[in-house]
């Protein structure tokens, strides 16, 4: 949605697609093919458009649900571990942890025990 933000404020100014194109190339922002649909047919809204497919068949309330549960009972659970228990495809399973439930991997840091002289 930024992008589309950035190419209607250009397109407002009067610049010319090729103009926002190089702006925005600059910023490594947006493709020159989107730039030019946006020129072409004068887009004015900046939201997503509704697109067709299939509709998402694994972040459904119950799968999400049924994720949080086996986190919250083992948090050392695998993606992999989740994702064959639940017969889910890998990359739902971490979507639906990270998009849906927030979760994020804590870094944990291990220090080496200092070696005195007294323990060597």
């Amino acid at each position: 949605m930024e992008q589309s933000v950035n190419i209607k404020f250009c397109f407002k100014l009067g610049r010319t697609a090729t103009e926002t194109h190089e702006m925005l190339v600059k910023v490594d922002a947006v493709s020159k093919k989107c730039v030019f649909e946006w020129f072409r047919d004068g887009k004015e809204d900046v939201k997503d458009e509704p697109r067709s497919g299939r509709p998402p068949t694994s972040t459904t309330p119950d799968n999400i649900e049924r994720v949080g549960r086996m986190l919250a009972d083992d948090r050392r659970l695998s993606l992999r571990m989740i994702a064959e228990e639940l017969k889910m495809n890998l990359d739902s399973v971490s979507n639906v942890i990270h998009e849906h439930l927030q979760k994020r991997r804590k870094k944990v840091y291990a220090f080496p025990t200092l070696l005195r002289s007294s323990n060597v």
